[in-house]
């Protein structure tokens, strides 16, 4: 969420954004399950923390995030927010255990430079955990639907394969577990589905899925 108009949406609509988790409560559950599968050990922080909803589920203990009022939120659920941006973190070097991204890198404008950024922060073997929406995934298709009529969201959404990401996740030096974490595989709707370990390949049907890589130098 890097451009003006993108991080003003989130600061202006952030209740509205934050109310989604809410209005999905079985959905959220489900992701929540999923992030928590795949979270490493240690300090970490979550880029693009938003409202803090995931954050504070799984206890990552610190966020970034540009747009005040979702970091205002964050920070009423009880997580440390660093104000600032993917592409240019104010992130000593190799100072972090983990990093997770969760659906932000949709709204990056640049997300490979993001990326390089995490590999940056990172300690030698740390992790990256980064969950997306599938764009040829029902839930990406809906929300691309949404985007095109104008959604305030979804309108500055890029989304991309599972296949997308692992090429940019390789590009910038990291090394890919081949399988992935896993849910909704039932289409659009507010249903609680048991995330699970599918293979790269298996993941583009699914709504939601975590992808794991690591920081080998």
């Amino acid at each position: 969420m890097t451009t003006t108009s993108t991080v003003s949406i989130f600061n202006r609509y952030a209740l509205d954004y934050d109310h989604w988790y809410r209005k999905h409560e079985m959905v959220a559950e489900a992701e929540v399950k999923a992030v928590s599968m795949t979270k490493p050990q240690g300090f970490g922080m979550e880029v693009g923390v938003g409202s803090g909803f995931f954050a504070s589920k799984v206890n990552i203990q610190m966020g970034l995030e540009p747009a005040l009022g979702m970091a205002e939120l964050a920070r009423d659920r009880g997580v440390m927010v660093v104000a600032g941006i993917g592409e240019s973190m104010p992130i000593r070097d190799h100072s972090l255990d983990y990093v997770v991204i969760i659906v932000t890198i949709c709204f990056l404008d640049d997300p490979k430079k993001t990326l390089r950024e995490v590999h940056r922060v990172l300690k030698p073997g740390g992790r990256l955990i980064t969950c997306v929406v599938p764009r040829e995934s029902s839930h990406g298709r809906f929300y691309m639907e949404l985007g095109r009529r104008g959604h305030r969201f979804y309108s500055a959404a890029h989304f991309y394969t599972v296949k997308e990401l692992a090429s940019m996740l390789r590009e910038v030096g990291f090394v890919i577990d081949e399988e992935v974490i896993a849910t909704l595989s039932r289409g659009v709707g507010d249903y609680y589905e048991e995330p699970k370990t599918v293979s790269l390949g298996e993941a583009e049907d699914y709504g939601f899925v975590c992808v794991t890589a690591t920081r080998r130098d």
